[in-house]
């Protein structure tokens, strides 16, 4: 059971190479975080979408929040920096979709990630995460739907220009 755990891992390091840059940075970052254990600090997250920008401003503590003390966003306060982490890690997954389904692929889905890490405390500072569709030049559903005139292939259009998410954390306070 062991060793099919850790076959596991081993293959999802290996298969999350869209973004090894990061994923090599991340490491680094996350073996300094971990080695100074902060468990208790505050932290102000500012997030920037396509509906707007908000703020959390959050004590946690044990990777908990613990109180909060600002939220202008309309979801909840979970952000600690484990949690960043991991959503780092997830948002490094390669995109491998298809649009507007695995059985007529003429758009694939593009993302762009790029992170920033505190270099004394490990922490990612800022989280830049940018998605859309492109056509899809590999797949013959895509020349087919071009040449016949069946699907009108405008992969921007049908996203409505992509998405956009940016985390930044404002300030970072370690607390006794």
């Amino acid at each position: 059971m062991l060793l099919i755990g850790t076959l596991v891992m081993v293959f999802a390091l290996v298969n999350w190479t869209g973004a090894s840059g990061v994923r090599d940075e991340q490491m680094h970052a996350e073996r300094v975080w971990y080695a100074q254990s902060r468990h208790h600090y505050r932290i102000v997250i500012r997030q920037r979408t396509r509906t707007g920008v908000c703020e959390q401003d959050l004590e946690i503590r044990n990777d908990r929040v613990q109180t909060v003390y600002l939220n202008q966003c309309a979801q909840p306060p979970i952000w600690t920096v484990p949690r960043l982490f991991s959503w780092v890690r997830q948002l490094g997954q390669p995109a491998r979709l298809c649009y507007p389904s695995s059985l007529q692929c003429t758009c694939r889905v593009s993302t762009h990630l790029q992170v920033l890490f505190d270099p004394q405390s490990g922490y990612p500072r800022q989280v830049l995460y940018e998605w859309g569709l492109r056509p899809n030049w590999e797949s013959m559903d895509y020349w087919q739907s071009l040449v016949l005139g069946t699907d009108r292939v405008d992969c921007a259009r049908r996203t409505r220009g992509g998405g956009v998410v940016e985390i930044t954390v404002v300030s970072f306070m370690p607390l006794p």
